[in-house]
């Protein structure tokens, strides 16, 4: 299973992603899914779309991607939105029935559904989060070690990304 999430609906669907910055309420998600596993199986892939309003016409494609861990993130660089680029990934699977895309928006869902991909409301996705077992399988898959060294890795992506390394 592939899940495919609409970030700042999201974050913007909940208060238990509150911060005093948008980075500061992105990295809550991100905690969030390493440490609850709200995507259940060691096997489910991850990938986070948030919109950013960049128009550097440059840059790969309309977007760009890295990994934080195992969560691909997807920033779309003002060329064409994060719809879009879920839109696309579900469209361009090879499987979109292994697709879940979460997310609140109907205009999603609804250029998603075509393909295949399937659905989940924000607050189911949540609530998975709080599964023991899920919260237990993150716990075998990441020790202290590697969650600082995966927090280093996501500032200095994030660092370089704004030019400010």
């Amino acid at each position: 299973m592939h899940y495919i999430i609409d970030g700042y609906n999201v974050i913007n669907c909940s208060d238990m992603f509150t911060a005093s910055t948008l980075e500061g309420r992105r990295n809550k998600l991100i905690d969030f899914i390493l440490q609850n596993r709200p995507h259940g199986s060691l096997r489910n892939r991850v990938t986070v779309v948030f919109d950013c309003n960049s128009k550097n016409p440059y840059e790969s494609n309309g977007y760009n991607r890295s990994h934080f861990g195992e969560i691909e993130i997807i920033f779309s660089d003002g060329i064409i939105s994060a719809d879009d680029i879920i839109a696309e990934i579900a469209d361009n699977a090879a499987n979109p029935y292994e697709i879940t895309v979460v997310t609140n928006d109907k205009g999603i869902r609804r250029r998603t559904a075509p393909s295949g991909a399937k659905h989940e409301t924000v607050e189911k996705f949540l609530a998975k989060g709080s599964k023991p077992k899920n919260i237990n399988r993150a716990q075998e898959t990441l020790s202290g070690d590697i969650k600082e060294e995966i927090n280093e890795e996501f500032e200095r992506l994030w660092l370089k990304k704004r030019g400010m390394k």
